[in-house]
């Protein structure tokens, strides 16, 4: 039996060797029992004594093992499933994409519709080498429609395959090895069947990809670094390469000049320009440019001619400044010049250095990787949040969108624009100091005047009713108290009448479906008055009659801002000037019905045509809300009230939106959202056509449509600010919005609504890199119609692995959001299905408790329900519940509902001390490295939530009322330097009391364990009271104590066994610390004075590993009493054996993610083995048998 030699390890057997790039897993031999063993001295003190083994240095390969000895031994081996890296290479070939993500290519295809859809991931393709480029040969027919021959290359390893895929079937028809150069591959082109590499130190190699073996080798006198290459040519003979070096300049020098005297080639020329290093580099041979990109942030286009001719002369034609950071690739095209960066910006520009098209959407570090398809007009970027996008080029003179002046200066219109409104995407109503009301037709492009009224002179409100094109309705009120109804089409129908005494605030319009359409106004002293709109048979007369009034809370500035029906039609909600949501019944059957409220006023009359009295102020009851979230969006107000979906979705100008629900007649907050950063003022909320939603604010002095879902600013107009009169609209024909400027209307449409025309083929994940991974649980879909149904992973049935069974992980990151992703078990695929971004720094920790269906055990209806707590910077720690349910209208037939319910920052708990002045104030900057969640058995009290954090504190959280109330209880400074980690256990023993547990770790490599059980007891010691009131109490002295590691222990975990609980840890140094805990509680006799009953911690066994890693040991688990999987940033998934004394190295995985920062394992079935994922600059799922 054979074993494969790693360096540093030492191989036995035949020494027969494994091609590590092959990407098969790692099998090594186990050594023999006793390679690492842990001996206490004279003094107490621990040494190590290494024997036979991998990890050590020495070699074994002369030593007989007794493989009979080895027979009960489990070899894992975990393969690769699913990885979500950055994207580092794309390539269109034909009517397919190519993409690169780490070792594996994602090929995609144009369907029938038009569309790129996902056809086929080959996995480890290029084994532990990160695919950066892709070379298709050129065909003599040029037909690569059925067949093609691709090189693939990254780092030092190429591989060359012939696929097929032909009529949207993939095949792999034949691949040759992975060779492996000498040195990095900058570029690759094809040359006769033949293949030229351009080498990282300036050198180019001829290579025979079939065989294997280099043909000629020809370095440049200039032997330096390269930053980027390019080749040019179809020959030998005519090859030019044009060098990127690190002293900033472009080096272009032959080859092939070589054949003369076989010695280093001489450059023919150099070209400077650039003032820091060149990333990336094009050539566009039909008009002689090559286009640069840089580290200083800038793009040059240089006129070279004909490259393959020596001694031609290069020319700057322009300097291109567009990107904000670092500019990582650049692409010619025959009319456009398409670059992208380290900012996430991909700009389109012309050949002179303009500016056409901007393309924003792409999360964290950059934009890694361009293509484009010229005759489908697409651009395809890669970013490093795993995203792949599709852009469609527009080109400079493209009509669908801009803005226009409407020209309203007119002598035949006097005064001065006061108000702007939209009536459907196509007309248009201002209103002028002279109480004018004129329509502006889009399609006829000019101004007409409706009416005019003296009356709304000098103050005039201007509301059009929502609805379809055409619908034909707008309001008008004064300071007075009066309010005119205007049909667009019939203005000589328009209702006047009288409802305040005083001045009318504010108007909005509330519509439901085509059946009910309300208007309401606002008036002195909170009162809304509640309008009902209804049309004549004959269309040319309307009637308004007041339905009811309500009455608004208390506060300085007492109007609404906003109003809208609640489905299906029972409720009105409001949003107010304080930045309050209130709801109101729509109808005054249903306030007598409810008993809220005043008294029921007396009956309405119907206000027709030409009315103008306006019966009292007292007319009517004043109705108070039935609901109210106070101060919701803060002091400035809320700007809009969308329903959609059962939800109510509300904005701001606090820079925030919530989604709220209504549940037996009251609103309860769900979820609040930040747009993105520097847009405060949220206006409105739209709900597009894929069911996704667009966010409407101001940036600064710019009008600006988000996407939360594409973290894209769709749509960009420099209007100047909000705090002029404006208008928005959209439809599924255009979009329009419509702003006063230096007294005349500026008009800005875009064609096709607010989304833009471009595709997202694959989500992005996180824009930062991912600090934690936990698996919640498990769903699988039935067979009828693929209907979810929740079980546990230690109960499900082997048969039912396949499609239907679906992971449900939380991940975490750098970039302050918290992802539910879903993990079908055999499609190798992951869906986002919802992201929170509640935080306002880095989440770098989560915890999961409570994990259950949605109506209870009992209830059989599908779905999966769990708490969350999630925590990071800013000391800032946020609870929320989510809720999985199926909807087959999703890609992955699974909806996610998030509920927010608590959250809690240090800094805030500071200044609400009273004594504050006395206390020391907490650091701001304190970090919360790790979670742990405790549960309780005592009756009436919430899970614990354990904090590990910076300033050297373990803190103690208690969650009451479902997870509505979080609220700091105990801490303690015992480690006195940043803990790493927490991690929470249960000891249950016959005939004695459920304890519960918690180990902390620190910087230092201690370990404490804590008994949270006797800290919580009514009267213990245990918990000391605070020294000022208001402060948490103190935890004491831990249970135990233990220096396990030299340093910083970046992992933890135990697992309950007969002896006791087995503990695992590991440190900064690579080494693991596995050793057994007893716990011994006194019998009640023992207890002498009627002293507590505190549990005795006793070590049992200890055992180390030294050198287990060669990096941090940042992700550890126990998966049973014999078996442990450690992980590593050396980037290594390793396997060790238990229960037999020392940890005994049984295999080894190679994976792809760099910078692992966490790791979470679980069984999918006792027959199918586990799963594990893992988590750091992207994710990747490992699985395994046992």
């Amino acid at each position: 039996m054979a074993a494969s030699p790693i360096t540093g390890w030492t191989a036995r057997g035949e020494g027969s060797s494994l091609d590590i790039s092959s990407g098969r897993p790692w099998v090594l031999l186990p050594v023999a029992k006793g390679a690492v063993a842990r001996r206490r001295g004279a003094q107490g003190r621990l040494v190590s004594r290494e024997l036979c083994s991998p990890l050590g240095s020495s070699s074994c390969s002369g030593s007989r093992i007794d493989m009979d000895a080895h027979e009960d031994y489990v070899w894992p081996r975990a393969t690769s499933e699913l990885i979500l890296l950055p994207v580092t290479g794309l390539e269109c070939v034909g009517d397919r994409l190519l993409a690169g993500e780490g070792p594996d290519v994602l090929v995609y295809t144009l369907d029938f519709g038009g569309h790129l859809r996902m056809m086929k991931r080959v996995q480890n393709l290029l084994g532990h080498y990160l695919i950066h480029g892709f070379r298709v040969r050129p065909e003599p027919n040029g037909d690569l429609d059925s067949e093609a021959m691709v090189a693939v290359f990254g780092s030092k390893g190429l591989r060359v395959v012939k696929v097929s895929w032909g009529q949207g079937c993939f095949r792999e028809l034949w691949r040759s090895g992975l060779w492996n150069m000498s040195d990095w591959i900058w570029d690759a082109r094809w040359l006769e069947g033949n293949m030229a590499l351009a080498l990282g130190h300036n050198s180019v190699v001829l290579y025979d990809p079939v065989v294997g073996c280099i043909l000629q080798e020809v370095p440049c006198t200039d032997r330096c670094t390269l930053s980027s290459a390019c080749l040019i040519g179809d020959t030998w003979k005519e090859l030019t390469i044009v060098a990127g070096a690190i002293s900033n300049q472009l080096l272009v020098w032959y080859p092939a000049a070589a054949l003369i005297d076989n010695k280093p080639v001489a450059p023919d020329r150099r070209v400077s320009g650039h003032v820091g290093v060149i990333f990336s580099m094009s050539y566009l041979e039909s008009k002689g440019l090559l286009a640069t990109a840089s580290e200083d942030r800038s793009v040059r286009i240089w006129k070279v001619g004909d490259l393959r001719v020596p001694g031609g002369r290069v020319q700057n034609i322009g300097h291109c400044f567009g990107h904000s950071a670092r500019v990582w690739q650049v692409k010619l095209l025959e009319d456009y010049l398409i670059s992208a960066g380290e900012d996430c910006v991909c700009l389109v520009w012309s050949h002179e250095g303009e500016i056409l098209q901007a393309f924003r959407g792409h999360q964290g570090r950059g934009i890694r990787a361009i293509a484009a398809h010229e005759r489908q007009a697409w651009v395809i970027t890669g970013g490093d949040d795993s995203g792949i996008r599709l852009w469609h080029l527009v080109g400079r003179g493209y009509p669908g969108s801009g803005v226009s002046a409407l020209c309203f200066k007119s002598r035949s219109r006097p005064g001065a624009l006061k108000a702007v409104t939209l009536a459907g995407s196509w007309r248009l109503l201002a209103v002028t100091d002279a109480g004018a009301l004129y329509l502006y037709d889009l399609e006829v492009k000019c101004w007409e005047q409706l009416l005019e009224d003296k009356r709304f002179q000098s103050y005039c409100l201007l509301e059009a009713a929502p609805g379809p094109e055409g619908f034909g309705l707008c309001s008008m009120a004064n300071g007075e108290g009066r309010l005119k109804v205007v049909p667009i089409n019939t203005p000589t129908a328009a209702v006047d009448l009288t409802l305040f005494h005083g001045k009318v605030y504010s108007l909005s319009w509330a519509l439901r479906g085509y059946e009910e359409l309300l208007l309401l106004a606002s008036g002195p002293g909170g009162v809304v008055a509640c309008l009902e709109i209804s049309a004549a048979p004959s269309g040319k007369a309307i009637f308004v009659k007041e339905r009811c009034r309500y009455l608004l809370p208390p506060s300085k500035q007492r109007w609404h801002t906003c109003s809208a029906f609640l489905p299906p039609g029972d409720f009105l909600v409001c949003g107010d000037r304080r930045g309050s949501v209130l709801l109101f019944p729509s109808r005054p059957g249903l306030l007598k019905d409810l008993g809220v409220g005043g008294k029921a006023g007396a009956g309405t009359g119907a206000l027709g045509a030409g009315s103008g009295s306006g019966g009292g102020e007292n007319a009517l009851a004043e109705w108070g809300p039935v609901s109210t979230l106070p101060s919701l969006h803060g002091k400035q107000g809320v700007t809009s009230v969308t329903c959609h979906g059962g939800y109510v979705y509300t904005t701001g100008r606090d820079g925030a939106y919530y989604q709220l629900f209504v549940r037996g007649g009251q609103l309860q907050p769900v979820l609040r959202q930040k747009s993105c950063r520097g847009m405060n003022w949220l206006a409105g909320l739209r709900m597009v056509a894929d069911g996704s939603m667009v966010i409407l604010g101001f940036h600064a002095n710019e009008f600006v449509v988000w996407s939360p879902r594409s973290h894209e600013k769709l749509h960009i107009i420099n209007c100047g600010g909000g705090h002029r009169s404006w208008a928005f609209s959209d439809t599924e024909a255009a979009m329009a919005f419509a702003y006063l400027k230096d007294g005349d209307v500026m008009l800005y449409r875009a064609l096709g609504g607010c989304t833009r025309p471009h595709v997202i083929l694959r989500e992005s994940l996180h824009g930062r890199e991912i600090t934690c991974v936990k698996r919640v649980g498990t769903i699988t879909l039935g067979p009828e119609f693929g209907v979810p149904n929740f079980m546990q992973p230690d109960h499900l049935d082997p048969s039912s692995e396949g499609s239907g069974l679906i992971d449900i992980v939380i991940t975490c990151s750098e970039d302050t959001t918290v992802c539910v992703l879903a993990f079908p078990t055999a499609t190798g695929s992951a869906h986002a299905l919802t992201a929170v971004c509640n935080h306002i720094s880095s989440v770098r920790a989560v915890a999961v408790w409570g994990i259950g269906t949605p109506g209870g055990p009992q209830d059989p209806r599908p779905g999966l329900t769990a708490y969350v707590v999630s925590a990071g910077g800013r000391a800032e720690i946020h609870c929320f519940s989510i809720m999985v349910t199926p909807d087959p209208s999703t890609p992955s037939r699974l909806a996610c509902h998030v509920m927010h319910l608590s959250s809690h920052r240090l800094d805030e708990y500071w200044d609400r001390q009273r004594n504050r002045h006395r206390m020391v104030k907490v650091d701001p900057e304190t970090r919360y490295m790790s979670l742990a969640v405790c549960e309780l058995d005592q009756p009436g009290l919430g899970p614990l939530v354990a904090a590990a954090c910076s300033d050297g504190a373990v803190r103690l959280f208690l969650l009451q009322d479902s997870g509505r109330r979080l609220q700091l209880l105990a801490e303690t400074f015992h480690h006195k330097r940043c803990v790493l980690k927490v991690h929470s256990f249960i000891h249950e023993a016959p005939n004695q009391r459920r304890r519960l547990f918690l180990c902390s770790a620190a910087t230092d490599g201690s370990l404490a364990f804590w008994d949270l059980t006797t800290v919580l007891d009514h009267g213990s010691t245990a918990l000391e009271p605070p020294t000022d009131p208001g402060l948490p109490y103190r935890l004491g002295t831990p249970c135990l104590t233990l220096q396990a590691h030299s340093c910083g222990v970046n992992s933890l975990h135990t697992l309950p066994t007969r002896e006791g609980h087995l503990v695992a840890s590991g440190s900064e140094d690579g080494s693991l610390h596995v050793f057994v805990l007893a716990v011994e509680v006194p019998e009640l006799e023992e207890a002498v004075g009627g002293a507590e009953l505190v549990p005795q911690l006793h070590v049992l066994e200890e055992y180390s590993v030294p050198c287990a890693h060669a990096a941090h040991v940042t992700g550890l688990k126990i998966l049973s009493p014999s078996l442990m999987v450690s992980a590593s940033i050396d980037q290594r998934l390793t396997f060790w054996r238990l229960g037999h004394g020392e940890p005994t190295f049984m295999n080894s995985t190679v994976y792809h993610v760099p910078d692992v920062a966490d790791m979470d394992c679980w069984p999918v079935s006792p027959e199918f083995g586990h799963r594990c994922a893992l988590g750091g600059q992207g994710l990747e799922v490992y699985n395994w048998y046992d």
